[in-house]
């Protein structure tokens, strides 16, 4: 039997759907021609097959879950202390203490809760740093313009205050600007950095490079 009638009869005797006569002569073709035995082992060796495992897509969706829920805390934290500072203001009486709790509490929460609206622009940026500074520059520039606001509307004038001030004076004032603004700056600063360290998070957690 030649070569090629056998090469076309292996599949069946491999399937054993060929007559006992073809597979008897296949049979013995097979073991006397080396080059029609390593087809035959060839074609009869179990196939080599790659499982693929596709990675879960529930990675990226447990991420934007994270995300969100992050916003969602942050955006609730800000108002809780807004809110706290509003009623601790309202409460305080005309005076020294007067406009503490504003600058205090009140415009370091504002300033980082209006950065976190440039959270949801995380898109237009082309790097997770670009946007971290722009949420910084974005608490910052808010804090920095509700104090100016501050400083108009509860009409302090400190340069006319310093002016009509001798030299003992002078540390009173500096003294009682530094009790109004001190803990105000200080959070401000807290809140600078922390919206740089969260809004990278944020970005990390949605895939930003």
């Amino acid at each position: 039997m030649e070569c090629n009638i056998v090469n076309d009869l292996l599949p069946l005797y491999i399937d054993d759907c060929c007559s006992e006569e073809s597979a008897e002569l296949v049979k013995k073709h097979i073991e006397s021609c080396k080059t029609c035995n390593a087809l035959y082992k060839r074609m009869n060796s179990p196939a080599d097959i790659t499982s693929v495992i596709f990675a879960p897509k529930t990675i990226g969706k447990i991420n934007d879950w994270k995300a969100s829920v992050l916003q969602s805390v942050l955006l609730f934290v800000s108002f809780a202390i807004i809110t706290v500072g509003v009623a601790l203001e309202a409460a305080t009486p005309s005076g020294l203490m007067n406009g503490y709790w504003a600058v205090s509490l009140v415009i370091p929460a504002t300033g980082f809760l209006l950065s976190l609206a440039n959270w949801y622009f995380i898109r237009l940026y082309k790097s997770r740093k670009r946007f971290s500074n722009c949420s910084l520059l974005a608490t910052l520039s808010a804090t920095v313009c509700a104090y100016v606001w501050t400083g108009f509307h509860y009409e302090m004038n400190l340069i006319e205050l310093f002016a009509e001030s001798n030299f003992i004076e002078f540390f009173d004032v500096m003294q009682g600007v530094l009790f109004l603004y001190g803990i105000g700056i200080m959070l401000t600063a807290i809140s600078c950095i922390l919206s740089k360290v969260l809004s990278n998070r944020y970005a990390k957690m949605l895939g930003k490079d």
